[in-house]
């Protein structure tokens, strides 16, 4: 940025703390009136360290740490850990496991989504919204510790499997849940679409082009507004998702009214998967019969080698490349967040726009900047 200001102008720097943002990040913005003349973006005011912690822990101590790089989806975090893992001991869940594990990445996905959608309606001014979205989210919070026993941080994932099967009566739960967040969302979709003042705060704001976003890394929702049909699940698909039927969520504007409708739609996506799940999934055991895995690994050692292994985070692209030496502790471990490279994307769109739609195309990212930090 700029340092040299001309008549009018001021510096002004929101955050890191601000009500506005979606986590710890600092956007320092050059005004002229009200008006975004420039801005550029700071992060890591949370880092945590957490790839050198992985390196000096056990494997299986390393997916409790997981857990923590975003507390919204730790379950999926733990799937990217140990998934990658997997790969380096070269074995596979058996079928059962992997699709408790696609149940739980999807209601994971559920969660933050409308846990995303009620923060962005708070920052424009919609706080009713985000009390109907917190009130849906409680139920599928709700699944989520019938079967882990945990509402935030689970430790649930295993390496060739998962910690227990899913409870007595999960299903006939689960599925009074999906009847009732169905009507809900419809709901939710209809304030938007009907709101006047929603609809000209996130209209034509905040525009993200196709080619922007590509070059950027930026992955998950807020490329798929774009138009680009991107989702990991489809393109290299993990665990069981190769045999459930889905479509990719997509809309062409790239602004935030697009952004929150892909959401929507992934919520509906979801549930229509956790459906098909509930039907299909068969019996059998949680581990590969035969190994040495199961629900108290030992400290293990892992052949050597290196690994790259990547699934669809709620907000894009996770992914952890791992180093093994051969020992019980991981060599090297790097990990590729989605959020990073959304936030690059950041700066430009509100160049030209006013403070109040700062919030608003902020708040459309859906950011967990705790990842970001990581």
């Amino acid at each position: 940025m700029e340092e040299q200001l001309e008549p009018n102008e001021m510096i002004v720097h929101l955050g890191p703390q601000h009500p506005m943002q979606p986590g710890p990040f600092r956007l320092n913005l050059r005004l002229k009136g009200e008006t975004v003349m420039d801005a550029d973006i700071e992060l890591g005011f949370i880092h945590k360290g957490i790839e050198k912690i992985l390196e000096n822990k056990t494997y299986l101590q390393g997916i409790t740490i997981v857990d923590r790089i975003c507390y919204l989806v730790a379950l999926v975090n733990e799937e990217c850990f140990v998934g990658c893992t997997e790969k380096l001991l070269g074995i596979k869940p058996p079928e059962r496991s992997q699709y408790i594990r696609v149940i739980l990445d999807e209601l994971t996905r559920i969660q933050s989504h409308l846990l995303g959608m009620g923060e962005f309606g708070e920052f424009i001014g919609f706080v009713s919204m985000f009390m109907y979205a917190i009130r849906e989210r409680e139920e599928v919070l709700g699944l989520i510790d019938m079967v882990t026993g945990a509402r935030v941080t689970h430790s649930y994932l295993k390496f060739g499997g998962v910690r227990d099967d899913l409870p007595d009566g999960f299903k006939e739960k689960a599925l009074s849940v999906f009847n009732n967040l169905k009507k809900s969302v419809d709901d939710f979709e209809e304030m938007f679409h009907t709101d006047r003042i929603f609809r000209e705060r996130t209209v034509g704001v905040g525009v993200l082009t196709a080619d922007a976003a590509k070059n950027l890394g930026v992955s998950g929702p807020v490329l798929r507004a774009t138009g680009v049909p991107f989702d990991i699940r489809k393109n290299e698909p993990y665990l069981v998702y190769k045999d459930l039927d889905f479509k990719v969520c997509t809309e062409t504007a790239g602004d935030c009214f697009a952004r929150v409708q892909v959401r929507i739609n992934e919520i509906r996506e979801s549930i229509y998967i956790l459906e098909q799940c509930l039907d299909q999934i068969p019996g059998g055991p949680l581990f590969p019969e035969g190994t040495m895995y199961g629900r108290r690994t030992p400290v293990m050692r892992v052949p050597a080698g290196e690994v790259f292994h990547r699934v669809e985070d709620p907000r894009g692209e996770m992914g952890m490349y791992m180093i093994s030496d051969g020992s019980d502790k991981p060599y090297r471990v790097k990990i590729r967040g989605p959020y990073y490279p959304t936030l690059q994307a950041l700066p430009p769109l509100i160049i030209g726009t006013t403070v109040a739609d700062v919030a608003a195309i902020s708040g459309s990212m859906d950011g967990c900047t705790s990842e970001a930090d990581r």
